[in-house]
């Protein structure tokens, strides 16, 4: 008897660890972190101090929008002419991601055969995440993901909209950019060539690149 009961006990863990794998959707956030570990990808955090915003000329509404914002998860995939075909698997995951994910989608844009996603978790008035997905099939493939506390996505686009007339301290984003490989020119501008030649080195082709 004690065996029947163990042998049932057995196939009801199986069981409920299948249907809990099947059941299971993989998340954005767990592909950040398995893409670490792959050979390929370039992914950074970046908190938002770096960015070096004066807001303090900015609206009530457009601060309370900076101060909910933590942080920004990068990560990015190259194509190449070696890893067409992993790119593409991986271009794949991450579009199934955000299609059974709970992301609601707020703009597409298409262009030139650059495809630009905006996507949120959450309600308007208390977003969790903002995703920024693009994908090219030149460039590679970009995600980052905007992660706050209690974002609004009015007081987020009010924010981005005022952000043109904010000074900026380019010193921290600029040595950032440097050590993903990225030379910046003496007047804190991109070095076209400099970076064109990394992207070559790479494989990618950078005849349609314009950084103007």
């Amino acid at each position: 008897m004690n065996m029947i009961l163990a042998r049932l006990a057995a196939i009801g863990i199986m069981m409920v660890l299948f249907f809990t794998s099947c059941n299971s959707k993989p998340s954005l956030q767990q592909y950040f972190v398995d893409s670490q570990e792959k050979e390929g990808f370039i992914t950074t955090t970046i908190p938002k101090g770096i960015l070096g915003l004066d807001v303090s000329n900015m609206s009530a509404t457009s601060q309370k929008a900076y101060n909910s914002i933590d942080k920004l998860n990068v990560l990015y995939y190259p194509i190449d002419q070696q890893n067409t075909a992993a790119f593409e698997k991986e271009n794949a995951q991450v579009n199934t991601i955000l299609k059974n994910g709970d992301f609601k989608t707020l703009m597409t844009h298409k262009s030139d055969g650059v495809q630009m996603r905006f996507l949120y978790d959450g309600t308007d008035d208390s977003i969790d995440e903002m995703i920024i997905y693009g994908s090219s099939p030149k460039m590679g493939m970009g995600v980052a993901r905007v992660l706050g506390d209690d974002m609004n996505l009015g007081a987020i686009m009010k924010m981005l909209e005022d952000i043109k007339n904010v000074n900026m301290d380019q010193s921290m984003a600029m040595d950032l950019l440097k050590d993903m490989g990225i030379d910046l020119g003496k007047d804190g501008k991109i070095d076209e060539k400099t970076v064109k030649e990394i992207m070559s080195a790479k494989g990618i082709d950078t005849t349609d690149v314009d950084f103007d």
